[in-house]
């Protein structure tokens, strides 16, 4: 149930992924060959350069990404709430590996 969003030459202005999952993770990945990016979040700037792999939960912590120096591109996987309220796919309960491992069993 994911979506894909490529993001070329384009700085990410400051938002919130309103459609997400509140409890989904994103992961965000950068490439390309600019030389300088920054991704903001909360409090936080964090060097944001190619190769860089970042999870986020878009739609509770608004950020944004900066960046100049080259071509760069942004490869963002999503998963929009609607979907999964559509499907009969449910959240696995949470379980510690012990757990898992005894079910498995």
């Amino acid at each position: 149930f994911h979506g894909r969003s490529l993001i070329f030459n384009r700085a990410t202005p400051w938002h919130t992924d309103k459609r997400d999952k509140k409890f989904a993770w994103t992961p965000v990945l950068t490439t390309g060959k600019y030389t300088s990016g920054t991704f903001k979040v909360l409090n936080y700037e964090i060097e944001y350069l190619p190769g860089t792999l970042i999870l986020l939960r878009g739609a509770v912590f608004p950020h944004e990404v900066s960046y100049s120096g080259g071509p760069r591109v942004c490869i963002a996987h999503f998963t929009h709430e609607y979907v999964v309220n559509r499907t009969e796919v449910r959240a696995l309960p949470l379980m510690t590996a012990s757990e898992v491992a005894a079910r498995l069993a």
